[in-house]
């Protein structure tokens, strides 16, 4: 026994074949993609900012870290 059926219909129909073709399309203005682009930016810097601060990577005193800025010094 086979639960295999065929996909292909004998006629293009003139309806919906499943419930999702019924949906209208989505419309998104310039002003909100502007917005959604901005706003995931802006989430993904304040993200990176926030996670080299939990890393100790900034200092509130100044140091000298290289050679050539203690030479500069």
């Amino acid at each position: 026994m086979s639960d295999y059926f065929e996909d292909i219909l004998g006629e293009e129909p003139d309806a919906a074949v499943v419930r999702w073709m019924d949906r209208p399309p989505l419309n998104v203005g310039a002003a909100a993609l502007s917005t959604v682009v901005a706003g995931a930016f802006l989430l993904g810097a304040v993200a990176a900012f926030g996670l080299v601060a939990l890393s100790g990577r900034f200092t509130t005193a100044p140091t000298v870290r290289n050679r050539i800025s203690r030479l500069l010094h």
